[in-house]
């Protein structure tokens, strides 16, 4: 079986980050819905409640773009090794859960069809594609003479 052909792209992540933010918002005009309804007090507020929210979150959920590539043989997540899971793909959007294979943290990258462009196929290949595996020792014992 061959492996699948070598591609780079590079996340933004503004779709994602515009996603949370608005989760955010919801939550918190549920919240102070909650709260000044349960109080028996009117709801109005519950609106810049959210603007609020949204707009704290879309600040601090910045993020510098991450660069992901399949080099033929291996995963790289800006220059660092590890191994790359596809955990959500909903038409134009992936998402993707990055472990190093060294120690380090887990790190989601999202991924929109503006990011990857032209290389969306490739990328989805590579990503559908079973990582190469190096056979271990008991399986070369195993199939010699």
């Amino acid at each position: 079986m061959r492996n699948a052909p070598p591609v780079q792209v590079r996340s933004h992540g503004v779709g994602w980050r515009l996603l949370q933010s608005l989760l955010y918002a919801l939550a918190a005009a549920a919240l102070v819905a909650w709260a000044l309804l349960h109080a028996e007090r009117s709801a109005w507020p519950t609106a810049p409640a959210a603007v609020v929210a949204g707009a704290i979150a879309w600040r601090l959920l910045r993020a510098a773009p991450v660069d992901l590539a399949w080099d033929g043989a291996a995963w790289l997540s800006d220059g660092v090794v590890g191994q790359a899971d596809l955990m959500l793909d909903v038409a134009g959007f992936m998402l993707v859960r990055w472990r190093p294979v060294v120690a380090g943290r887990v790190r989601w990258i999202a991924l929109s069809r503006r990011d990857t462009g032209a290389a969306d196929h490739a990328l989805r290949v590579a990503l559908y594609a079973r990582a190469p595996v190096a056979p271990d020792a008991a399986t070369e014992l195993w199939r010699s003479p």
